[in-house]
């Protein structure tokens, strides 16, 4: 069982709560600058300047932690300084460009505590708002890339990083989208392994490795320390999403709408699996009228949660949390690196995490 100390949401403990802060102001003071400078040049330009502001409005009240890691892999490496902020603001600005799409996907009104592109724009032009904003996002990062103050070979590497990992959040979307669209006995004959395929692609790519390894490559990282890292990031990654499904389903009675939407999606996630492999016929009936159902009501929603507790769902996904953070902290002690301790606090957020 893990020892050490822990933060909670984005606030380290007292010993890294002061790089974290440094380094949030400085990633978004960079994000800030940069979108501010693409709305003046477009300032005789009402609808890309409109939609700029969209994307800048939308990229504010991030946490920054995929920032912050990209800090974290330079610092692995004993590099120091604030040559990771252009990488940083890249990776930030993709993300509020991909959560823009997934809320045209997810039909969300909310995002940050703000309007979401799709809600504030009704109808078809949300969306198609939504859909071209979020390309622009994309693009903006790509060129602050391809801008920044490094070598040319350093340069290429780090976008085929970020290439690879767009590419993987993409596929795992996808599956993430479309599994749902099955019957509960095509989930229950399916290998799990499909489950951790979108746990892997899509969010220990996009959380964990991706920054990580930006960070880690612009601080000269050999070959077998990257190897290394991307195996330490599966494994975080894939702690972090069922942490992330477990306080989706479990979390205190304010969390109800989250939990409502994962039950009426039919969200597909290690614990959905192990209740229907372990269900009765008569549990699985239960299981296959209210989950992924749209009309699902509060009372039936219990229903679901309790039930996949009594089949021992919820134990068996807080097991493996703990089991993915110590094989990722496993990697990151074996490792000849600098700072491990801040990515053992890390690791310790990941599994104790309240929201």
């Amino acid at each position: 069982m893990l020892c050490y100390n822990l933060f909670i949401g984005s606030e380290y403990i007292k010993m890294n709560k002061n790089l974290f802060d440094e380094s949030k102001k400085k990633i978004e003071n960079k994000v800030n600058e940069i979108l501010d400078k693409e709305i003046e040049k477009y300032h005789d330009n009402e609808f890309i300047k409109d939609s700029l502001k969209e994307l800048k409005r939308l990229s504010s009240g991030g946490k920054r932690v995929r920032g912050y890691l990209v800090k974290l892999g330079q610092m692995l490496f004993d590099k120091d300084d604030d040559s990771f902020v252009d990488l940083a603001a890249a990776l930030e600005i993709f993300q509020t460009a991909i959560l823009i799409h997934d809320d045209i996907i997810d039909e969300a009104d909310k995002r940050r505590g703000m309007d979401t592109i799709n809600s504030k724009y009704k109808g078809h032009i949300g969306i198609s708002k939504g859909i071209c904003i979020g390309d622009l996002g994309f693009f903006i990062s790509y060129r602050i890339i391809n801008n920044s103050n490094i070598s040319k070979e350093l340069k290429d590497e780090i976008i085929k990083i970020y290439s690879k990992t767009l590419h993987n959040t993409v596929n795992g979307e996808i599956v993430d989208v479309e599994l749902p669209l099955k019957d509960i006995y095509y989930h229950k004959n399916m290998d799990e392994k499909v489950i951790y395929d979108i746990y892997v692609n899509k969010t220990a790519w996009y959380t964990i490795i991706g920054p990580v390894l930006i960070g880690a490559s612009s601080a000269g990282a050999n070959e077998d320390d990257k190897q290394k890292l991307i195996d330490m990031g599966i494994n975080l990654g894939i702690a972090f999403q069922i942490k992330d499904d477990l306080l989706g389903l479990y979390s205190d009675s304010k969390n109800i709408g989250k939990t409502l939407n994962d039950i009426k999606e039919g969200k597909q996630t290690i614990i959905y699996k192990y209740a229907i492999d372990n269900a009765s016929d008569d549990e699985l009936k239960v299981i296959k009228e209210y989950y992924g159902n749209p009309n699902i009501t509060s009372k039936q929603c219990s229903i679901i949660i309790n039930l996949f507790d009594k089949l021992g769902a919820k134990k068996n996904a807080e097991n493996l949390v703990e089991e993915y953070t110590n094989k990722g902290i496993d990697i990151i002690m074996s490792m000849n690196v600098k700072n491990k301790d801040l990515f053992i606090d890390f690791a310790n957020y990941l599994l104790n995490r309240e929201k």
